[in-house]
């Protein structure tokens, strides 16, 4: 055999060999990170749903690298017969809109809403949290604790001095969680602005650092409550808290701390009294939507709310928050 005709068979038996097999019910699970917990624990219950309905799941982990994710959609979009998308990333997002549209294949975002118009493919769906709903029910929760307690206005000054820890700068989720914790504390009388209004970025230690910050700027006399975009800029505030001697068990130097998400670590110290509450998103209802949207051709948005009694517009299915409090 000639050199050329050999180099030609052996590149062309590696391509065809070296291909994933793909098997009916194959599903590309793309993540921009499985680091953060809400992450991890959609993806779990994604894939018990999945297996029961005997899907086979692709799982690509980008590692918080937007590059990686687009690269990795580019390259293995092909290999499956449908797709789950959690990403903050614009162009991630609209690759895997023009691939679905090139395949003709269900696509789901979940978790986190793209910054992206899925209405030009109607197979594109997002199942995500009601994130209007997650500031009003913290707003609801603050008002709460305040009733239960009497009063937090420690300064006498007749303003609910909160300091505020948002996600990223323009996030759509930080923008809505923000606005509508507001417009929630607004309807039950507080006064605004806010104590402190800043941008944690999500961030565990970002959040520790700009309550250090506002406890040396306003002193602890002055802050009567911090509610968080989400539970890891919650328990951030918490540790600086606690190392001003604050939330360790003493009623007398406590400061309700109200967070998004439910995480694990969250709970814990709401159960020990630590931070006040949180909200949690129904991550089993969006899983098994999630599986649903990508198993059957025929299900409608109509069809969705009159099972699940969910929010449903232009292929957007919000599914609700549920409390979790100790106070």
């Amino acid at each position: 055999m000639k050199a050329g005709l050999f180099l030609k068979s052996f590149i062309f038996f590696s391509a065809v060999f070296s291909l994933p097999s793909v098997a009916s019910g194959d599903t590309n699970c793309f993540y921009i990170s499985l680091k953060p917990e809400i992450i991890a624990k959609t993806d779990a219950l994604i894939k018990d749903y999945g297996k029961k309905k005997n899907i086979s799941f692709m799982t690509h982990d980008a590692k918080s690298n937007s590059l990686n994710q687009v690269f990795q959609i580019d390259n293995d979009f092909r290999f499956a017969d449908s797709t789950i998308v959690i990403t903050n990333d614009t162009t991630s997002a609209q690759n895997a809109i023009n691939l679905s549209k090139k395949q003709k294949t269900p696509l789901v975002f979940s978790l986190i809403k793209p910054l992206v118009s899925i209405l030009s493919y109607p197979k594109a769906w997002f199942v995500g949290p009601n994130e209007s709903q997650a500031g009003f029910m913290q707003a609801d929760m603050l008002h709460e604790y305040i009733q239960k307690k009497g009063s937090i206005d420690k300064n006498h000054n007749k303003i609910l001095d909160i300091v505020v820890l948002r996600g990223e700068k323009s996030n759509p989720d930080a923008i809505t969680r923000t606005t509508s914790l507001m417009s929630g504390l607004i309807t039950h009388g507080y006064i605004l602005p806010t104590l402190s209004d800043t941008y944690g970025n999500w961030d565990y230690e970002e959040a520790y650092k700009i309550m250090l910050i506002q406890i040396k700027k306003q002193g602890l006399d002055n802050i009567e409550a911090i509610v968080a975009n989400n539970d890891d800029m919650a328990l951030g505030s918490l540790k600086a808290l606690q190392e001003n001697g604050y939330n360790n068990g003493d009623k007398n130097k406590f400061i309700p701390i109200i967070g998004i998400g439910g995480n694990n670590d969250a709970i814990k110290a709401i159960d020990e009294e630590k931070i006040s509450g949180t909200v949690i998103p129904d991550l089993d209802t969006l899983a098994k939507i999630t599986i649903e949207l990508i198993t059957d051709k025929n299900l409608t948005e109509q069809k969705i709310r009159d099972t699940y009694k969910l929010k449903v517009e232009n292929r957007n299915v919000l599914v609700e928050y549920s409390e979790k409090k100790n106070f």
